[in-house]
């Protein structure tokens, strides 16, 4: 997508993500099982945005580093009750300035992965993860589970409907290139338009596993959801748990 980097999202999101995305996932369960493989040991968020998981993670008494490549979310993130208890770090999640910290969980969450495009970032993010994770620390992965065929399939959804908003989810996956581009077009009564581009690149769990295996790490555990239901060939998305071999 032209013009689109490692801000964009941030940037244009940055106003509605909590609106949009506050309850997509269980929150509450998610914190209580990654404070629980924590252990009261330190915590790394890559792509912390706005804080849904690192605030309460740090409320519960974890150290919590948070990475974000946007500004806009770094900064709501510590505009909010509780924001200053993390401490966060701008840049690239593929190589954060953590220093010589290690940690007892490294997280990835809600299929923020996918939005490492560029060529091998979401290997460099596995190697990443690895070489900051305590030796007896883990990598938890949480993303989606790919169901598109072999051919490009283009959507047109709406979001929202209201008497003086409308917001559309215009996309196109491409299966070839393991790709979906998207923009959420809010057209308003006042007569203005807000697009809000998207851009993701996913990977099956095959793929993730050979990335783990790949930078020494091993599966552990995976699950369909934060409250550890079983995974199967049915479920939609997983949280999978990677420690070193």
């Amino acid at each position: 997508m032209d013009g689109y980097d490692e801000t964009t999202y941030g940037e244009r999101f940055v106003d509605v993500y909590d609106d949009w995305y506050g309850d997509i996932t269980d929150t509450d369960a998610c914190v209580t099982a990654v404070a629980e493989l924590a252990g009261g040991g330190p915590i790394l968020e890559l792509g912390v945005g706005t804080g849904r998981l690192a605030i309460p993670l740090a409320q519960r008494g974890s150290r919590v580093t948070g990475i974000d490549s946007s500004p806009a979310m770094l900064d709501a993130l510590a505009a909010k009750p509780g924001g200053r208890e993390v401490r966060t770090i701008l840049g690239d999640m593929t190589e954060p300035a953590t220093g010589d910290e290690r940690f007892a969980v490294v997280l990835i969450a809600y299929n923020t992965l996918f939005n490492l495009t560029g060529e091998g970032a979401q290997a460099r993010c596995f190697a990443s993860a690895a070489a900051r994770m305590a030796v007896s620390g883990c990598f938890v992965v949480e993303a989606f589970v790919p169901t598109v065929g072999q051919e490009p399939v283009e959507a047109v959804v709406p979001k929202q409907v209201t008497t003086d908003k409308v917001v559309l989810s215009v996309s196109r996956a491409d299966p070839a290139r393991q790709e979906i581009t998207g923009q959420y077009v809010e057209f308003t009564e006042a007569g203005g338009v807000r697009l809000r581009p998207w851009h993701l690149r996913w990977s099956t769990v095959e793929q993730l596993d050979a990335m783990a295996s790949a930078v020494g790490l091993r599966l552990t555990r995976r699950w369909s959801d934060w409250s550890g239901s079983a995974f199967t060939d049915e479920s939609g998305s997983h949280i999978s748990v990677y420690r070193h071999a």
